[in-house]
């Protein structure tokens, strides 16, 4: 399995346990976790969880320009390709 496709499970896991179709994510802390570059967080969010696919990211940014957090919301369940 692609790092990717695992970030992208993880974040599903997360949106799929949360009531309110939320998650928040603090991009280093999260890339740690799966054990990848913080980078390939920013790829799968502006790749794969877009508004077209029925998400909005709420970003909040670091020094620097990069993303420090990201709260998802799921606006419709549709089906994510992988």
């Amino acid at each position: 399995m692609k790092i990717s496709d695992l970030i992208t499970n993880e974040i599903l896991r997360m949106l799929n346990e949360s009531d309110e179709n939320t998650a928040e994510i603090q991009r280093n802390d999260f890339a740690n976790i799966i054990g990848c570059a913080p980078s390939q967080i920013n790829y799968v969010l502006s790749s794969r969880f877009t508004p077209e696919h029925g998400y909005i990211i709420e970003s909040r940014r670091g020094g620097g320009g990069y993303i420090k957090s990201a709260v998802l919301l799921c606006v419709s369940r549709l089906p994510l390709c992988i």
